[in-house]
């Protein structure tokens, strides 16, 4: 008898677990679904489906593609926000992989992959701007099911034509791609130049230069060349370049053509990871393009604090 009462016991505690792993199966099921149902509803543009994946208040947090801070946002604060440029785009494809799902109570987080395509049909072979990283999301378990209060998206890198955003918020507002303005395309030569660079193509980004293009480093500082006049000196100082970092990144902060449009003025952040798990070298920088009527480089002036470099380098000592 003994023996029976044991057996049922156990039987009765193995249903009871298998029922808590079924339980807890189906809440991961419920969450993932909530999660994933942002970004295909982004994709088809279905807002009032993105709101209701969202708690009454979310913080969003997109610094590190952006910059600023994060935002405590109502749903529609952020569907509106996106409405300004995904619109804009021919379509969009986001895709989620790897979803880690931990479940505490009323509380979930979730981590997932996420690259998102962004296509704008331009006739040529600059029509996709990808965004690749990684996502973070704080769920809330509520009356009505499971619901996203934060939202944080870590990038790895961005890749293509790194104009298109502009492209799209443009299209939203009736602006046609063919109507581009002589400084807006060059502005776009100018995200590209950034794109190539962040890709370490460096025979795509030496050919954007005019063939008496250069480069000019007014702050060298005996840190670095002076710079660089024809295609044969650009190829030889930029060419080596990868080789001495784990990877590079050049966010932009403003960018906009002069009253002259064969002038482009850009403020970016360069972000440089050094080898050997050495850390990060960042700096401010400021530089001008002049551009000839072929919409090629003329001129690259590169402005930078030299203090900043060389401490980042470790080459304090040689400062000039």
């Amino acid at each position: 008898m003994k023996t029976l009462t044991t057996l049922i016991g156990l039987l009765v505690a193995l249903s009871v677990q298998s029922q808590k792993t079924k339980n807890m199966e189906q809440e991961k099921n419920a969450i993932e679904k909530v999660v994933t149902q942002v970004f295909v509803s982004t994709d088809n543009q279905k807002w009032t489906s993105v709101e209701d994946a969202f708690n009454d208040q979310v913080l969003l947090d997109y610094t590190s593609m952006a910059g600023g801070e994060p935002a405590h946002l109502s749903p529609s604060q952020i569907t509106d926000s996106w409405k300004t440029i995904l619109p804009g785009f021919d379509h969009t494809h986001h895709a989620l992989s790897n979803f880690n799902i931990e479940i505490n109570g009323t509380e979930a987080t979730v981590s997932h992959y996420g690259n998102a395509d962004h296509f704008i049909d331009l006739k040529n072979d600059k029509d996709v701007w990808t965004v690749v990283g990684t996502y973070d999301h704080h769920l809330l378990k509520t009356p009505s099911g499971w619901k996203i209060d934060q939202m944080k998206f870590n990038l790895k890198y961005m890749d293509g034509n790194m104009d298109l955003p502009r492209i799209a918020q443009e299209r939203v507002k009736g602006v046609k791609v063919e109507d581009l303005s002589v400084g807006d395309k060059n502005k776009q030569t100018v995200a590209q130049f950034f794109a190539l660079l962040e890709k370490e193509d460096i025979p795509s980004f030496i050919s954007l230069f005019a063939e008496d293009g250069r480069q000019v480093n007014p702050y060298s500082s005996g840190l670095f060349p002076k710079g660089a006049s024809g295609k044969e000196e650009l190829t030889a100082y930029w060419t080596p370049v990868p080789e001495n970092f784990d990877g590079m990144q050049f966010p932009i902060e403003e960018i906009y053509a002069m009253e002259d449009p064969s002038i482009v003025f850009v403020k970016y952040t360069g972000k440089i990871k050094l080898k050997n798990n050495a850390g990060w070298y960042e700096n401010d920088y400021y530089s001008t393009f002049k551009f000839n009527n072929e919409g090629k480089i003329m001129e690259y002036v590169e402005i930078f604090n030299p203090i900043v470099a060389a401490r980042g380098f470790g080459m304090i000592d040689q400062i000039k």
